[in-house]
């Protein structure tokens, strides 16, 4: 079997980068052209678990799209703990917001899982975003959704217990439509950074999997996932799992 990082790196061959730009909300409603501009100043480069993409605090040459793989990221605090902001993966872009951050990286991106990532010059970024009211718009659009999913993690981390927040998150895994009873699907990182994505502790997210489990039936062994009752989980996570999001199961 050929590694995960050779399987990734011939996506551009199939999908051309203005292909995999205009799929993007930060460009929608732009003009083919207006695309190409981004595209043709795109390089597409993979890399390994571990490796990381940019430092927090480092001047910002680039911004980032995922086109397929996991990245973290991250805040390292001054008694040297890592506080896990957001966990991004394929279609998520990263890096623009240094044009609000004194043209400085606010957080550090680190691969969680091998993949393959396309960057385009920050000052292309500016320039456009001068010209096209389009892009600006689209741009703010993107900040205030980032700040309204950090809101709501925080939401999160108040009002709902560790049984909860993992229960949410296991319904964020599956999309809506496949929603059904004995849904079996795999996690897509590490439990480690799981349990620190949702703010606990080792043992706290062990408890936590036990408490889920004898409430709902939904097991994790190793990284496989199997969900006995999509209405117990959603019964369980009461509101933790976002209503639009939910397609209420049948009585």
């Amino acid at each position: 079997m050929k590694p995960v990082i050779d399987k990734i790196s011939h996506i551009t061959s199939r999908h051309t980068a203005i292909d995999l730009l205009g799929v993007l909300p930060l460009f929608s409603g732009l003009a083919s052209k207006e695309i190409e501009v981004f595209a043709a100043a795109s390089h597409s480069r993979a890399f390994t678990k571990g490796q990381y993409l940019f430092l927090e605090g480092e001047v910002a040459q680039c911004f980032y799209v995922i086109i397929a793989g996991w990245v973290k990221l991250i805040h390292v605090t001054e008694s040297g703990d890592e506080v896990i902001l957001a966990m991004i993966t394929k279609q998520a872009v990263t890096g623009e917001a240094s044009l609000f951050e004194n043209g400085n990286h606010a957080a550090t991106a680190q691969i969680v899982e091998d993949a393959l990532i396309l960057s385009m010059p920050i000052p292309l970024l500016k320039s456009q975003m001068i010209e096209n009211p389009q892009l600006s718009m689209n741009m703010m659009t993107s900040m205030i959704q980032y700040q309204r999913r950090h809101e709501m993690q925080v939401e999160q981390f108040l009002l709902y217990s560790a049984p909860q927040r993992v229960g949410c998150f296991i319904l964020d895994l599956c999309l809506v439509q496949n929603q059904r009873d004995g849904l079996e699907l795999e996690l897509p990182y590490d439990k480690r950074l799981i349990a620190n994505l949702l703010g606990m502790k080792g043992p706290t997210f062990s408890r936590a999997l036990n408490i889920l489990r004898d409430a709902t039936g939904t097991r994790i062994e190793g990284t496989h996932v199997t969900i006995a009752s999509i209405k117990k989980l959603l019964q369980f996570v009461d509101g933790c799992y976002l209503s639009h999001h939910v397609k209420k199961p049948k009585n």
